[in-house]
């Protein structure tokens, strides 16, 4: 019987789906303690041990921007051009920006024109910035209050700009989970089934024990899905719970799959 584990960490996604799918040199690589130490030091935080801890193992793998965009460390602290940044940056931007002659402020950065930065947080957070939609829409980010916590809940701007944010996911480790799965399935072309009879007769075709793969994984929002990595035949299976609007599904992503 092949070997199966259930409810994968989004490390162990990208080790087993880097080679597999052909992104970058087919290895999850990470950036080193001393850049992540350099940027820490410089930025004068210290990043949350659930990101920081995928930085280390898993942060310079392709599939973090094979759709949605990860942000990454600079030595220096150096901000954008894809580079971990806080919301107050952009501000700093827009204060810049929209200060010309006929430009209209946000009515937000109007009011924060009024105020000096540390009162800032009476109109809107700052978050540290570290994963970009694909096309600008939206930045996920953390809270910077948020940073001492070890797998701090995540936020995105839910308005198109940095005044306004709104819950992505309950901890660092479900949004990673989350976005890793959505950057892998252009590449990887999973097969989606719905229907829950079908759903339960390719479970059990496949001895995937599906009391097992209903367990929720261990950090907060760990129920939004649900995993079970069959190392024998590269079969990662991804069932997620009904929901309000949505029936529950099984995703199967196969790595014999044609390109």
């Amino acid at each position: 019987m092949s070997e199966k584990h259930y409810q994968i960490s989004p490390i162990e996604l990208v080790q087993w789906a880097e080679p597999l799918f052909r992104f970058g040199k087919g290895r999850a690589t990470g950036f080193s303690e001393k850049t992540i130490a350099s940027y820490e030091t410089a930025a004068g935080i210290r990043l949350p041990d659930a990101l920081r801890e995928y930085y280390l193992a898993c942060g310079k793998a392709s599939l973090n921007c094979a759709l949605h965009e990860m942000f990454v460390p600079d030595k220096k602290a150096k901000r954008f051009e894809k580079r971990l940044a806080f919301s107050y940056d952009h501000i700093d931007e827009d204060l810049v920006s929209f200060s010309q002659p006929g430009e209209e402020d946000y009515e937000e950065l109007a009011k924060l024109r009024t105020l000096p930065r540390e009162r800032w947080g009476e109109v809107t957070g700052n978050y540290l910035l570290f994963w970009c939609e694909n096309q600008g829409c939206w930045y996920a980010g953390i809270k910077a209050e948020d940073l001492t916590q070890p797998n701090p809940a995540v936020y995105y701007n839910d308005q198109d700009d940095v005044y306004s944010w709104a819950p992505f996911s309950d901890s660092v480790q479900s949004f990673l989970l989350d976005i890793l799965l959505l950057n892998l399935e252009p590449r990887a072309q999973p097969d989606e089934i719905k229907n829950p009879d079908e759903i339960q007769k390719v479970l059990s075709g496949n001895s995937v024990d599906f009391q097992r793969l209903c367990e929720p994984y261990p950090f907060p929002g760990g129920r939004f899905c649900h995993t079970c990595l069959d190392t024998e035949t590269n079969t990662l299976y991804v069932y997620g719970e009904e929901a309000e609007g949505r029936p529950a599904y099984l995703k199967v992503f196969k790595s014999n799959k044609e390109e």
